[in-house]
């Protein structure tokens, strides 16, 4: 069932990719032996596949390009881990993160343009709307698929709505569901979802867009940031040698990585000090020093705090 849809992934998948066939479940694994993760995926309807995705892409064109689809699809997207973005129209990008949902016309918002953070999980349903509106309407007669279609085609193209109690309810146990009811339980929560969509409002703190030369800027200012970790650059130098106020420059940074500059810069540090403890050339002063601290012993504090143990400690495992 779905072969149409399973047929999508021929156009907008860049990688080599294989497909392994369990029962109901398809596991599509993207590049040579899954290099870049998976995607598990279920039919639940005609015209409807869920997909759960576990993937570290490093870079977004390793495994995507962007392709017009003959059907009218609908996606719905639900972030469990890391980050994802849509361009939207030809200048604007959206980004979401962990416990945001969004349901979005593919056409419009063609594919994803980017992991900001390298790795993505989260679940993605397909809904070829004409295919699936009659058997979805019989199940739920004052629901109209095409109608939904429209409506988003008609404003921006898209809803998003950010992480609350409300789409963690709706989520439910997605994510770890007994395989023995996966199939009816799946196909219940797509319903309640499209049901959610329905009469769910967004404000407009929600749906925040981000100019592709908001985020170019943004792109530099990381790379400035991570180049030279041993230096201490301020928010203040940074805007001034971009040309963008301080406050756009937090605000926009914040949202294509989820969280504020100096925090990320951290984490980032501890995460390199972890790849270099590994790789075992260094000792930890001289890594300490490396990712940006004025001694080992403030750097072994961060690193506790940041990974539960000491460097030293780290490095036996």
């Amino acid at each position: 069932m779905n072969e149409n849809l399973y047929g999508m992934f021929d156009k907008v998948l860049q990688s080599e990719y294989s497909i392994m066939e369990e029962g109901s479940k398809k596991t599509i694994e993207l590049g040579k032996d899954g290099e870049y993760g998976t995607m598990e995926t279920y039919s639940l309807f005609d015209g409807v596949i869920i997909a759960f995705m576990d993937i570290t892409p490093g870079n977004y064109d390793n495994i995507f390009f962007e392709d017009k689809i003959s059907s009218r699809l609908l996606q719905i997207n639900h972030c469990a881990k890391g980050r994802y973005s849509y361009a939207v129209g030809d200048d604007r990008i959206v980004y979401f993160g962990k416990g945001d949902l969004c349901v979005s016309i593919y056409d419009i918002t063609k594919t994803v343009s980017d992991f900001p953070l390298g790795y993505y999980e989260g679940l993605e349903i397909f809904i070829d709307v004409d295919v699936a509106n009659k058997q979805i309407k019989d199940l739920i007669p004052d629901f109209d698929l095409i109608e939904l279609y429209e409506r988003l085609e008609k404003s921006k193209g898209y809803r998003l709505l950010r992480a609350n109690e409300k789409i963690d309810h709706v989520i439910g146990e997605l994510y770890c569901v007994d395989d023995r009811i996966k199939e009816s339980y799946f196909k219940l929560k797509c319903l309640e979802l499209l049901l959610f969509f329905s009469i769910v409002k967004e404000t407009k703190t929600e749906s925040l867009s981000l100019s592709k030369k908001q985020v170019d800027i943004i792109e530099n200012v990381k790379n400035d940031l991570i180049n030279d970790l041993e230096s201490k650059i301020t928010i203040e130098e940074l805007s001034d040698r971009y040309g963008i106020s301080k406050t756009s420059l937090k605000n926009c940074f914040k949202e294509i990585y989820g969280k504020p500059i100096y925090k990320w810069r951290k984490e980032y540090r501890l995460d390199y000090a972890c790849r270099l403890i590994e790789e075992g050339w260094l000792n930890i002063s001289e890594i300490s020093k490396k990712v940006g601290y004025s001694s080992p012993s403030k750097f072994s504090q961060a690193f506790k705090e940041h990974v539960g143990c000491t460097p030293s400690e780290y490095r036996k495992y």
